[in-house]
């Protein structure tokens, strides 16, 4: 019997940025960076050859050569005593260890902040009517031969592309050499953050308005950029060589240079710091005349970098003046203060990260928008940390302002005017948390393997449905405090099952779309446990408004087959109910009957002009959305 105890945390080598950085002089010393991740738990499934584990299945096969390269064995003694196998651009195995480490380190990120396990998106199962878990995300290091790497909706998937950068482009840096976006840490974090949104929001995906899109990738580079500053000798370089500077361009300020200069560009495939030889501060006019979904995105992510700079330089201010000599800061640090400093910064990105992670529970579960993702993380910090002594909170408001990036319907910019407002009628749970241990029992156990989870939450989805539809028909205010149409006597039948009733079938259906519990604790000891519960609904959408009008006619009179309609159109509510009282605090909804909203909707995707549009009118539905937008950016 093995009587010596597990390590903690498994360590695995891994390029920092991209292999390119080994070959420069500059910064080769900081192009390796050593990742921990936890090591398995005894309820967990344990490491396999692959490497596979409870989240992820590596498989390496490539289509384009015929090959199948052997799984890597993270367990091999060999491996486990020198930290996982050498960064090698060469070696398979070496490709399998690498977006595995980022992947996972990803997924506990995400972990940490929303308090609670990381679920993929599950497919649905037309002959059970329900969906059936997805255990492990695939991940493929070498998919396809062409400059592209996406996360596949339809096969559950990450698929990493390769290919040989430019012999004549005077664009790329490494003329003729092979680029292999699954050693870029920039793009396997990418990836991976829109494989868990995916899983969180099913619905972000789809083409509502300029924001939709945009928002995913914004939100995957954000992951991506912050994952840069929690690297320690890559920001200690960075600190040292900038006096503490942390706006200037370099290697952790861009995402995938390597990948942006081997297809002809000049730089980082994006860029967080603005060219300060174009203008001194950021135009806030921009965001209203972009639309492609990278370009838009960027302005986004360059809002909250603008905040992690600000959020920096409050918590190392006096540190800097330490170093002040002669009222000029040093560009020499001693190496004690850039130590402090490195540390500042840490904090500072991992901060940012997890309000940013915290906010993706407090978005409506439809057609996001950027001016609600703030209001989102100003709600989430303010729920977990009342008191904001450093104003990191305004720190993020006024990155955003400076963007151009404001919500709608708002009083102010001040921090409480953007919190998302309490119920319009006194809502309580208090009857769906409290009921007897039974068949119609909500089960909030902590579940630790994520199998249970899954089966409890889709358990919890069909009480919490049987339960919405009792409480709207019975309390009067219910259904209009949610944003959803309700009537019980045509309310489509959404589950199946002999445990529940179903009601005969007319547009629309109440769908309640995800039930999840989360446990989050602040800095000073605060506990915060809510259930967050997102209700969905959908309506047959049309360009031209007489056929959607004849359409609503018909659903009123609920007699005649529908008409073919050009687009869906959704609505719907997250409800975050405190589990310490059972009372609703918030109710964040898209009505259903917006006819406001339904004309943006339908204005944006007439447009036809901008890729983003085109992405999702002109796609087949076996299509990938995320690989069209992908290609070549």
């Amino acid at each position: 019997m093995n009587s010596y105890p597990p390590p903690p945390m498994r360590r695995l080598r891994v390029y920092a940025f991209d292999p390119q950085a080994s070959t420069q002089l500059e910064t080769a010393r900081i192009s390796h960076a050593t990742i921990q991740i936890p090591w398995e738990e005894r309820w967990e499934a344990k490491m396999q050859p692959g490497p596979v584990n409870e989240y992820f299945e590596v498989i390496d096969v490539d289509p384009s050569s015929g090959q199948f390269y052997d799984p890597v064995d993270l367990n091999d003694r060999h491996l486990l005593a020198q930290d996982g196998l050498t960064p090698s651009e060469g070696d398979p195995r070496f490709h399998q260890q690498m977006v595995f480490a980022v992947a996972m380190k990803t997924v506990k990120l995400f972990e940490r902040a929303l308090g609670r396990k990381v679920y993929w998106c599950p497919r649905w199962d037309e002959k059970t009517s329900s969906y059936q878990e997805v255990r492990k995300l695939r991940i493929y290091p070498h998919a396809l031969r062409e400059a592209n790497a996406y996360y596949s909706k339809d096969k559950k998937a990450l698929m990493f592309g390769y290919f040989k950068a430019s012999i004549t482009d005077p664009g790329a840096n490494l003329p003729g050499s092979w680029v292999f976006t699954a050693l870029s840490h920039d793009i396997i974090a990418h990836e991976t953050t829109h494989a868990i949104l995916d899983g969180l929001h099913r619905r972000y995906s789809e083409s509502t308005s300029a924001d939709s899109l945009a928002f995913h990738e914004a939100f995957a580079d954000i992951v991506a950029l912050m994952m840069h500053f929690t690297l320690p000798e890559a920001v200690s370089k960075y600190v040292a060589a900038n006096g503490g500077n942390l706006n200037q361009r370099s290697w952790l300020s861009g995402l995938a240079r390597q990948f942006g200069e081997a297809t002809g560009r000049y730089a980082a495939l994006r860029e967080a710091i603005d060219d300060k030889d174009s203008q001194q501060l950021p135009d806030p006019t921009l965001l209203a005349k972009v639309r492609e979904p990278h370009q838009r995105g960027a302005i986004l992510v360059a809002a909250v970098f603008d905040a992690f700079v600000s959020i920096y330089e409050q918590r190392s201010s006096d540190l800097l003046r330490l170093a002040d000599s002669g009222g000029k800061a040093s560009t020499r640090l001693p190496p004690e203060l850039v130590q402090r400093l490195t540390r500042e910064a840490i904090k500072s990105a991992d901060h940012v990260l997890r309000m940013c992670i915290r906010a993706l529970d407090y978005l409506p579960p439809v057609d996001v928008r950027f001016g609600e993702f703030l209001r989102g993380i100003i709600t989430a910090d303010t729920d977990l940390i009342p008191d904001d002594p450093m104003q990191y909170r305004l720190a993020m408001i006024q990155a955003f302002r400076r963007r151009g990036i404001l919500p709608e319907n708002c009083l102010s910019l001040a921090p409480d005017s953007l919190l998302w407002e309490t119920a319009a009628v006194d809502l309580e749970a208090k009857d769906l948390l409290n009921a007897p241990k039974g068949t119609h029992a909500l089960d909030i156990t902590p579940q630790y393997q994520r199998h249970k989870g899954f089966r409890q939450a889709e358990r919890n989805r069909k009480i919490v449905w049987y339960w919405m539809m009792k409480v709207c028909d019975s309390t009067p205010g219910w259904a209009d405090a949610l944003g959803v149409v309700f009537n019980t006597d045509r309310t489509e039948r959404y589950i199946a099952g002999s445990l529940f009733p179903r009601f005969n079938a007319t547009q629309p259906a109440v769908e309640v779309h995800s039930v999840r519990t989360c446990r989050r604790a602040g800095p000073d000891g605060q506990d915060l446990r809510q259930l967050v519960i997102e209700v969905t609904q959908k309506r047959q959408g049309f360009l031209d408004p007489a056929n959607q009008n004849a359409q609503d006619q018909q659903d009123l009179a609920g007699s005649t087959p529908p008409l073919a309609s050009d687009f869906l159109f959704r609505g719907g509510a997250t409800l975050i109910i405190d589990l310490r009282d059972g009372k609703v605090r918030y109710v964040i909804r898209k009505r259903i009957d917006d006819g406001a909203r339904l004309a943006c909707q339908r204005q944006f995707l007439e447009t036809g002009t901008d890729s983003l549009a085109l992405t999702y009118r002109g796609a087949r539905a076996e299509d990938n959305p995320f690989a069209m937008t992908h290609r070549g950016v």
